[in-house]
């Protein structure tokens, strides 16, 4: 799902630097003002093991790529602004050190992976009852995945549009090789951010319980991904 460098119309590019300067800014703040030194191990963690799954990727055609995002998981954990912060560290150290994504698209690659995977992840796990916790995750992880790939469709045709063909895909081509590819991968992202969280409710139930980061009420102690759920 990285965009390179040169793919996107200059306009749409800087949009998506302004937008997830934003996003970037607000969540500073609210970090500042409620991160406890609990979390810090616990975002580097995932920071790390996130940049190794997301470094497992492959082409689908039209110059971009597909891979596991890992964002529902880093929302879920720490909530989502937190987990937007973990997902740019890890899409800046991609871009700078490893090419993998360029820094004039860097903003959308934040967007579509970092905003809407974290805060779909979040909210999408949140609206699901209790005893559907398992639906719950496997859902937020699957969206978190297909909205950032629809997203980022949209902009690769936008981009084409707006420049004339010079810039980004034509919609028939980068529409369906986004979300069709990522509908799939997605079922793998719900399937592993399941087993995972399952897991951690087994050995280390606390982690589930931290507070999450968001911009209300600092949320309470997260329902538990009870193994039976």
């Amino acid at each position: 799902m990285h965009i390179p460098d040169g793919l996107m119309d200059p306009l749409v590019a800087a949009a998506g630097w302004i937008l997830a300067l934003v996003v970037l800014v607000i969540a500073t703040r609210l970090l500042n003002r409620r991160v406890e030194e609990r979390h810090i191990p616990l975002m580097a963690l995932l920071a790390a093991g996130i940049f190794v799954a997301q470094m497992l990727n492959f082409p689908i055609g039209g110059g971009t790529t597909g891979h596991l995002v890992g964002a529902a998981l880093a929302a879920i954990l720490l909530g989502p602004y937190a987990g937007a912060m973990v997902m740019m560290v890890i899409l800046v150290i991609q871009c700078l050190l490893f090419g993998d994504g360029g820094v004039t698209a860097l903003g959308l690659n934040f967007l579509n992976m970092g905003f809407i995977g974290c805060f779909t992840g979040y909210y999408v796990h949140r609206a699901f009852p209790e005893k559907y916790r398992k639906a719950g995750i496997f859902a937020a992880a699957w969206l978190a995945v297909f909205l950032g790939s629809l997203a980022c469709a949209i902009e690769l045709a936008a981009s084409n549009m707006m420049s004339g063909g010079a810039f980004g895909i034509a919609a028939p081509v980068a529409i369906p090789a986004m979300t069709i590819y990522h509908a799939v991968i997605g079922v793998g992202e719900g399937i592993v951010t399941t087993g995972i969280l399952v897991f951690l409710s087994q050995v280390s139930p606390e982690m589930l319980k931290m507070p999450k980061i968001t911009a209300g009420k600092a949320s309470g102690p997260e329902k538990e991904v009870a193994a039976d759920a």
